[in-house]
């Protein structure tokens, strides 16, 4: 106790150190958050042109760097300030079906990764964790596994399946704690509002028309906290060099199931046009987790079941309706 208020005084933190690239996107600002409540001392990542509105509340809380990772000068003379003990890799490009640009998801999610990797070589940091796709996986007909054979089935998860065997070559060949979470479909505060939850939330609270997909659209709907409190774990767990985590719930629900649920939640019979929102190539009727590796290695179960996680969501968006 007494040690601790020595160090406040004399200025000294035992506070760790930790550099995020991708900070002002939904999961970056989630996990930021949950960082500054383990008294974690943060530097963030941030290009020239980014909208902060993410991270606005607590800009001041952390220490923002201005450079792209692209730019590997920049990024190698930034690290080399930071010293960080842990790294999170969240910057990537594409998972949107609006960013249609193969040359600049080449260019962030497999050259960015590239120079953020050969920014850190000298570095002695405890751990490096990179946010992959469940994408990565293509189309299966069974819960996905970390070992299941890549295929992905577009321009983005083929740029983060080339970005993940890159992480792992890396760790290999230069003895490095990188480890790769593969994402499912992550839900909750600040998502991008062009995705199904916001938009099914936002139309509802505001008495608008729901217009979904014909097919029943199957997804692995997992809450951001829960994902941010998984990939800190991650971060701290002593783990070999390379691994592969997939962060899902094992449960997956169809978009009408979601629609139903929000209903609920909001006691409101929702206004629902089935078949007028046309199907991506990607989408599919089977799309779930194997998250025995997480309940393993990380003694991990998400916490939030999609209820609670959808009432959390609610509760964020109609206090933030003017925002």
């Amino acid at each position: 106790m007494f040690g601790g208020i020595i160090s406040k005084i004399m200025g000294i933190s035992k506070s760790k150190t930790v550099f995020i690239t991708g900070a002002n996107g939904f999961i970056g600002a989630n996990l930021i958050n949950l960082l500054l409540e383990k008294d974690y001392r943060i530097h963030a990542l941030v290009r020239k042109d980014a909208n902060l509105w993410r991270i606005k509340n607590i800009a001041k809380k952390i220490k923002l760097h201005e450079a792209d990772i692209c730019q590997p000068e920049k990024l190698n003379k930034i690290l080399k300030r930071v010293n960080p003990n842990y790294i999170f890799h969240l910057a990537s490009y594409g998972n949107s079906s609006a960013d249609t640009d193969l040359s600049k998801m080449i260019n962030v999610n497999i050259l960015g990764l590239k120079n953020l990797l050969e920014a850190t070589k000298e570095i002695k940091y405890e751990a490096l964790v990179i946010t992959g796709s469940s994408s990565e996986y293509g189309f299966k007909n069974k819960p996905m596994r970390e070992t299941d054979n890549l295929e992905p089935n577009s321009y983005y998860s083929a740029t983060k399946a080339a970005a993940t065997l890159l992480a792992q070559s890396f760790a290999m060949l230069n003895n490095k704690p990188i480890r790769i979470v593969r994402l499912f479909s992550v839900y909750g505060p600040l998502e991008e509002n062009n995705r199904l939850v916001p938009i099914v939330i936002n139309s509802a609270i505001n008495n608008k028309q729901i217009f979904t997909t014909s097919g029943k659209v199957r997804r692995d709907f997992i809450y951001v906290k829960d994902v941010a409190e998984a990939i800190l774990k991650v971060a701290k767990t002593k783990l070999k060099n390379g691994e592969i985590i997939n962060l899902g719930t094992a449960k997956q629900t169809d978009n009408k199931e979601i629609i139903r649920i929000i209903g609920q939640i909001l006691d409101k019979k929702l206004n629902v046009k089935i078949g007028n929102f046309v199907q991506k190539p990607w989408d599919t009727n089977y799309w779930v987790a194997n998250t025995s590796k997480a309940t393993k290695m990380l003694n991990w179960k998400p916490k939030y079941t999609l209820k609670a996680g959808l009432k959390k969501t609610i509760t964020f968006y109609k206090a933030n309706l003017n925002d």
